[in-house]
Formats: structure tokens, sequence, C-alpha cells
């Protein structure tokens, strides 16, 4: 009898462990995809490439769906029977989001004022605002990575935060997408 209730445990244990393996890797394939799409995103900001960029952006938001909190939570709960309640954590410390910088940027940015603003303060402009959506492109990607980790720790309020940092962080690309499309489209031949 005893025999047969360690293979049952056992057969319990090794079920744990593929199903913990199965979600990580699923994880760890969206954190692959996130960090391609920072790089492919920096290029497409380099070469000026709105339509990709914007497709991009929205691949990102994408990723950053139900299926992975879904997939998080699911992976959080099977790290916390595998390793029992997290520690308390040392670190609460806040990651704040980059934020749009609005030092210079026109209020009527892309309406029209282009006269109004020399070619210069236009590329700046551009440049600013691509800088930020990289910003905020690193800061997802690293922000889904410590989601990850905490999940496979079982530490399911560290994963649930960073998860709902990065898509936050996700979320206010558009703003920075829009400032960078209008002052593009304003930036002389």
């Amino acid at each position: 009898m005893r025999d047969s209730l360690l293979s049952t445990a056992d057969e319990v244990l090794e079920r744990l462990e593929d199903e913990i393996a199965f979600l990580a890797e699923g994880l760890a394939g969206v954190s692959e995809q996130l960090t391609c799409l920072t790089t492919e995103l920096d290029d497409q900001l380099a070469e000026g490439s709105p339509d990709q960029v914007g497709h991009t952006l929205d691949r990102v938001a994408a990723l950053l769906g139900d299926q992975a909190l879904s997939d998080l939570t699911a992976l959080a709960g099977l790290g916390a029977i595998r390793h029992g309640h997290p520690p308390q954590r040392d670190d609460d410390s806040v990651h704040a989001i980059p934020t749009l910088p609005t030092e210079g940027v026109p209020v009527a940015a892309g309406q029209g004022d282009a006269d109004e603003r020399s070619a210069d303060e236009l590329r700046a402009l551009v440049a600013s605002a691509a800088d930020h959506l990289r910003r905020l492109s690193v800061f997802v990607t690293d922000r889904f990575d410590l989601a990850r980790a905490a999940a496979e720790r079982g530490d399911a309020d560290r994963a649930l935060e960073e998860l709902r940092l990065t898509r936050e962080a996700a979320g206010s690309a558009p703003a920075g997408y829009q400032l960078w499309l209008a002052c593009l489209a304003d930036l002389p031949g």
C-alpha cells in the first residue's frame, strides 16, 4: 500500500513539474518575442517607419493580453505549491513607468503649426518621442521578465504587480507614438 501511495505522489509531483515547465516555457517565449520586438521597434524608429512602428506596438500590447495574465496566474499558483508561500519582499520599491517628456512639446503638436517650429526643433521632438518609445519597450520587456520570474517562485502578488506595470506601460505607448507621428509628419521633406 505504501508503495502505491509513493508512486501516486511521485506521479503528482511529476505532473506538477510538467505543468510548471509548460507554462514557464510559454512565458519565456513571450519574453523572447518582447525582446525581439524591442529590437525591431528600435530599428523601425531609426528608419522612420510609421506603419511598422504602429504594428509593432500593437503586437506588444497583444502579447500582454489575457493569455499572459492567465498563464502568469497559473504559474504563480503552481510555483507556490512547489516552493511554498513566498517570503516577504525586501524590495517594495516602486518602479516608475517612463513618461513622455513634455518640455518643449507644443500643445498643438501636429496641428499645422510646423511653420512656428524650426526643423531642428521638430527633429528634437521626433528624437525625444522615439527615445520615449524605446524606453517604454525596454521597460515592458524587463518588467515582464520580472513578472515571469516572480510567478516561477510562486509570488503571485509580485507577478501580477509587475504584469500590471507592464500592461500600463504598453498602454501608454500610443501617446508617444502619436506625438512621434505628428512631428514626423511636420518635418520638412
